[in-house]
C-alpha cells in the first residue's frame, strides 16, 4: 500500500512538473496593430483581462514576430516596452496607463456624448466615473473635476445606445460616441456591452426617461408611437384614452406640461390615440418628471414631460418617408454646411379616423306603467329604459409640420432654431327621434398650435456651460356646440343648450442658465428669466356671455440647484425658486430637495420634496347636467386663484443585469383649484375655489435579455377634491379620478422581425353614473390588448420597416371619456352623446429612409 501511494504521489509530481512545462504558451504574431486591438485579440483568444483606454492605445502601433510569453503580464510588458505606459495590477485585471512624471493636483475629464453616426448630441446622458454620477447637459456636454488618481473608469448610458465603457488615466476632453442598438455593429470593443433599451427608472425620485426609438416597434398607428410608449409608464395614465392632455400622478388638465424643444405644447386634438402632438420622426431625447422634480423646472404643479428634437445630420442628406392607415409623413434632413444643417417634416391625415360607430347616442327615457300616471297618487318615479339611438361619422382634418436649423461651432458651442405648426378640424351633425320630439346636435372644434425657440449652447475651456432660450408658444380653440329639440305636434323649437366659445393663450419666455463645475461631480446651477402669458377668452352660453376676459401675467423667476455627491453613496440635490408675479405683485417662494442613496451598486432608494406654483392653468365649467369643459386662464388671485401644490415622492429600485424592479409612493396636495358652475336651485353660478389631494404607489417590473425585453407596471391611486359647493363639506373622487391601473408590454426580437404586445386594464372613473343598461356602463372597467408585427429590411442603400398593428384585439368595448356630453329632453329624459374608444382595428404602415 505503501509502495502505491509513493507511486502515485510520484505520478503526480511528474504530471504537475510536465503542466508547467507544457503550460499553454501566450503567442503573439502581429505587424504595425493598434494595442487596443492587439488586446482585444488577447482577451478574447486567452481570457485576459485588461482595462484601459482605447483611444489612447490605438495611437500606439505594435509588431511581434511569432513571440511567446509564459504570463499576460510578460506579454504585455514587452508590448509597451516602447511607448509611454506603465502597468498597475488591481487583482486579475492589468491596468494600462500613461507613464507620469509629475503628478497633478486635479483631473479634469470633460466632454461631449454623440450618437456615432449621425453626431446628434445626447442630452442628459447618464455618466459613472469611479461610481459618482453626472449627467451631461442638454447638449450631451458634461465635466468632472477629481484629484489626481491613478486611473478613472468612465461608463456612459442613455437608452437605446450601447454602454461605452472605458478606463481614462489622465485628464481629457474630447467627444465621446454611443452606437444605437439598432444598428449591427461589428467593432468588438462596444457589440459585447450591454445596451440601455425601453426606460431608465429608479435614478432620480419621480423621473424617467423613455427610450423613442423602441416607440415604432410597439403597436399603435405610428403617429402616436411617443405617447402610446408614454401611456405604458407607470404613473401616466392610458385609461379611457385621454386625447386632450396627460394625466400624471392624479394631476388635472393642465396641470401637467409638455415642452418641445423648451417651448410650452398646448395641445392639439387627438382622437383615440391615433395621433401624438408631436412627430415622432424628429423626437430626440423624452425625459418625464413625474413630481417632486428640482429647481430648474417650474410653471406646474403636476409633472413636466421633456422632448428634445433631433438636430438634423452633418454627414448627408437623408429622407424619411412614412405612411399609415390614417397619416403620411415625411422628413428631410440637409447638411447646409460642415458645422450646420436644415431639418424640415410634415404630416397630414388623408384617411378619416372614424367608421360610422365611432359617435353614438344613448338616450335614457320613462316607460309609462299602470297607476304612474298623473293623480295616481303613487311615486313618480317610474321605469326607466336605455337604447342607442343612432351613430353618426365626424369629419376631421390634422396636419402639422416641423422645421429647425442648427449650428455647432468648432469650440463645442451650438445655436439652433426650431419652429412648429398644427392644426385640427372636429365637426360632426347628429339626430334622433324621441320622446315625441326630434332632438338634433352638432358641434364643431378647431384648434391651432404655433411655436417656436431659438437656443445657443456654449461650453467654457473650464468645463463650464452657459445655456440661452428665447421660446414662444401660441394656441387658439374655437369651440361650438348646439342642442335642440322640435316637436312632432306642433313643430315648436327648444334649444337645450348652445355653447359658442373662444380661447387663445400665448406664451414668452426667456431663460439662462449657467453650470458651475466643482470636484466629485459637485455642480452649480444657476438661472433667471422672465415669462407672460396672454390669454383671451370668449364664452357665450344660450345666447348670453358668461365670461369675457383678456389679462396677461408677467412673472420674473430666478432659481439656484447645488447637486452635491456625498461620497459614493448619497447624492443632494437642494435648491430653490424665486418667482415675482407682477399681477398681483407677489413674490413666491419654492424650495425643492431630493436624495438619492446607493445602499449597493443595484439598489438605490430616492425621496423628494418641493413646493411649485402655476400661474396658467385651465379652469373647468361645469353645467346643470354635469359635463365638464376646460378653458385657459391666467390666475388673478380673485375669481382665479394661482395654482400652489406641495410633493413629497419615495421609492426605491433595483438594477441588475437587465432586470429593473421600482416602487415609487406619493402624496400631493394642491390648492387653488378654479371651476366655474352654470348654477341651479341649489348653487349659485359663479367662479368656486377648490383644493385637491392625491396619493398613490406605482409599481414597475422589466427584464431585458440580448434583443428582448418586457415589463408591467401597476398604478394604485386615489385623487379627492372638495368644492364649497358641494352639498355636503366633504372630499369627493376627481372628476378624472381611478384606483387602479394595470399595463403589461413586451417586445421580442428574431433576426429582422419584431413581435410585441401590449394591455392595459383600468377600474373606470367613479363620476360617470348615468343609468344606462349594462352594455353601456360608462363606469365600467377599461381593457385593451394590442399587438404588432414589425420586419426591418435594407433593399440596397433604402432602409426600410413595414408592419402591422392589431388595435383593440378582444374588441372590447370601451369609453372615451374624454368625450361625453349629457343633455336634457324633460324632467326625467336624458340623452347621452359619447364616442367609443378604438374598437378592433388593423392598421399598416410603412416607413422608409433614404
Amino acid at each position: 500500500m505503501k509502495k502505491l501511494t509513493v507511486v502515485v504521489l510520484i505520478m503526480l509530481l511528474a504530471v504537475l512538473q510536465l503542466a508547467a512545462q507544457n503550460q499553454e504558451k501566450i503567442e503573439i504574431n502581429t505587424r504595425k496593430t493598434p494595442l487596443n486591438q492587439v488586446l482585444i485579440d488577447l482577451k478574447e483568444k486567452y481570457g485576459f483581462q485588461f482595462a484601459y483606454d482605447s483611444d489612447l492605445l490605438s495611437g500606439f502601433l505594435v509588431s511581434a514576430n511569432n513571440k511567446t510569453f509564459n504570463s499576460d503580464e510578460e506579454a504585455l510588458r514587452f508590448l509597451i516596452k516602447d511607448f509611454p505606459l506603465e502597468i498597475e495590477r488591481s487583482g486579475d485585471v492589468l491596468l494600462i496607463i500613461p507613464k507620469r512624471e509629475h503628478k497633478p493636483e486635479l483631473t479634469q475629464i470633460s466632454g461631449q456624448v454623440l450618437e456615432a453616426k449621425t453626431f446628434e448630441p445626447l442630452p442628459y446622458s447618464y455618466i459613472l466615473i469611479n461610481r459618482r454620477p453626472v449627467q451631461s447637459d442638454l447638449q450631451g456636454h458634461f465635466n468632472f473635476i477629481a484629484s489626481a488618481d491613478t486611473s478613472y473608469n468612465l461608463q456612459i448610458s442613455h437608452l437605446g445606445y450601447f454602454v461605452y465603457d472605458t478606463v481614462v488615466t489622465q485628464s481629457l476632453s474630447r467627444s465621446f460616441l454611443l452606437y444605437p442598438q439598432i444598428e449591427r455593429i461589428e467593432e468588438v470593443q462596444i457589440y459585447s456591452n450591454p445596451i440601455e433599451k425601453s426606460t431608465l427608472i429608479g435614478y432620480n425620485a419621480g423621473r424617467m426617461k423613455i427610450n423613442h426609438q423602441i416607440a415604432p416597434i410597439l403597436p399603435g398607428h405610428g403617429d402616436n408611437s411617443v405617447f402610446n410608449l408614454l401611456r405604458l409608464m407607470p404613473g401616466v395614465m392610458a385609461s379611457g384614452e385621454q386625447s386632450n392632455d396627460l394625466l400624471i400622478w392624479g394631476a388635472y388638465e393642465s396641470h401637467s406640461k409638455i415642452q418641445f424643444d423648451g417651448f410650452t405644447v398646448f395641445g392639439l386634438k387627438n382622437f383615440n390615440d391615433n395621433i401624438a402632438v408631436v412627430n415622432p420622426l424628429v423626437v430626440k431625447n423624452i425625459e418625464v418628471m413625474k413630481g417632486g422634480y428640482e429647481a430648474r423646472y417650474g410653471d406646474r404643479v403636476g409633472g413636466i414631460v421633456d422632448i428634445q428634437g433631433k438636430d438634423g445630420t452633418l454627414l448627408k442628406p437623408t429622407f424619411t418617408f412614412s405612411i399609415n392607415s390614417i397619416t403620411v409623413n415625411s422628413m428631410v434632413q440637409l447638411p447646409i454646411s460642415k458645422k450646420s444643417s436644415l431639418l424640415a417634416a410634415y404630416r397630414q391625415t388623408y384617411h378619416q379616423l372614424y367608421d360610422p360607430t365611432r359617435i353614438s347616442i344613448v338616450a335614457r327615457e320613462e316607460i309609462s306603467t299602470p297607476g304612474s300616471g298623473a293623480g295616481s297618487g303613487n311615486s313618480p318615479k317610474g321605469r326607466f329604459s336605455t337604447r342607442r339611438l343612432t351613430d353618426v361619422t365626424p369629419d376631421f382634418v390634422f396636419r402639422d409640420a416641423n422645421l429647425k436649423y442648427t449650428f455647432k461651432g468648432d469650440d463645442g458651442s451650438r445655436f439652433s432654431l426650431s419652429l412648429y405648426g398644427g392644426g385640427d378640424d372636429f365637426s360632426y351633425e347628429m339626430d334622433a327621434r324621441l320622446a315625441k320630439v326630434l332632438w338634433t346636435r352638432e358641434e364643431q372644434e378647431q384648434n391651432n398650435q404655433l411655436g417656436g425657440s431659438a437656443q445657443l449652447n456654449y461650453p467654457w475651456n473650464n468645463g463650464d456651460a452657459t445655456n440661452l432660450t428665447l421660446a414662444y408658444s401660441a394656441f387658439e380653440r374655437q369651440l361650438y356646440r348646439k342642442a335642440q329639440t322640435e316637436s312632432y305636434q306642433d313643430g315648436f323649437i327648444e334649444i337645450k343648450s348652445h355653447l359658442d366659445s373662444e380661447n387663445t393663450v400665448d406664451e414668452l419666455s426667456f431663460n439662462a442658465e449657467h453650470t458651475l463645475n466643482f470636484r466629485q461631480g459637485h455642480r452649480l446651477l444657476v438661472g433667471a428669466g422672465v415669462i407672460n402669458n396672454n390669454v383671451e377668452l370668449s364664452r357665450f352660453s344660450e345666447g348670453e356671455q358668461q365670461i369675457d376676459s383678456n389679462n396677461q401675467s408677467p412673472r420674473i423667476y430666478s432659481y439656484l440647484q447645488d447637486e452635491y455627491p456625498l461620497g459614493e453613496l448619497l447624492e443632494l440635490k437642494t435648491g430653490v425658486r424665486l418667482i415675482y408675479n407682477s399681477k398681483p405683485n407677489k413674490w413666491y417662494v419654492e424650495p425643492r430637495v431630493s436624495a438619492s442613496l446607493s445602499v449597493f451598486d443595484e439598489l438605490k432608494i430616492n425621496a423628494s420634496w418641493g413646493w411649485y406654483n402655476q400661474f396658467l392653468s385651465k379652469t373647468t365649467v361645469l353645467d346643470s347636467t354635469n359635463n365638464y369643459t376646460e378653458f385657459w386662464t391666467n390666475s388673478n388671485e380673485e375669481q382665479i386663484p394661482v395654482l400652489s401644490a406641495e410633493h413629497f415622492v419615495a421609492g426605491l429600485s433595483y438594477q441588475k443585469n437587465g432586470f429593473t424592479a421600482s416602487a415609487e409612493a406619493f402624496y400631493k396636495t394642491t390648492d387653488g383649484l378654479s371651476r366655474y358652475v352654470d348654477g341651479n336651485l341649489l348653487v349659485s353660478q359663479g367662479f368656486y375655489e377648490g383644493k385637491a389631494r392625491g396619493k398613490g404607489l406605482d409599481l414597475f417590473i422589466k427584464k431585458e435579455y440580448k434583443r428582448n425585453m418586457a415589463w408591467i407596471s401597476y398604478t394604485l391611486s386615489n385623487t379627492e377634491e372638495q368644492f364649497p359647493y358641494f352639498r355636503i363639506n366633504s372630499w369627493r373622487p376627481a372628476p378624472h379620478q381611478q384606483k387602479h391601473e394595470l399595463k403589461f408590454a413586451g417586445v421580442y426580437n428574431y433576426k429582422s422581425f419584431y413581435l410585441s404586445a401590449n394591455y392595459v386594464y383600468g377600474s373606470g372613473f367613479e363620476r360617470y353614473d348615468l343609468d344606462v343598461d349594462n352594455d353601456l356602463n360608462f363606469d365600467k372597467a377599461y381593457s385593451r390588448l394590442d399587438a404588432a408585427l414589425v420586419y426591418k429590411f435594407k433593399p440596397g442603400k433604402v432602409k426600410a420597416e413595414a408592419g402591422i398593428s392589431v388595435l383593440n384585439i378582444l374588441n372590447t368595448e370601451n369609453i372615451k371619456y374624454s368625450n361625453i356630453r349629457i343633455s336634457t329632453i324633460d324632467e326625467v329624459s336624458l340623452v347621452g352623446v359619447y364616442s367609443d374608444a378604438i374598437s378592433f382595428t388593423p392598421a399598416l404602415f410603412l416607413n422608409i429612409e433614404l
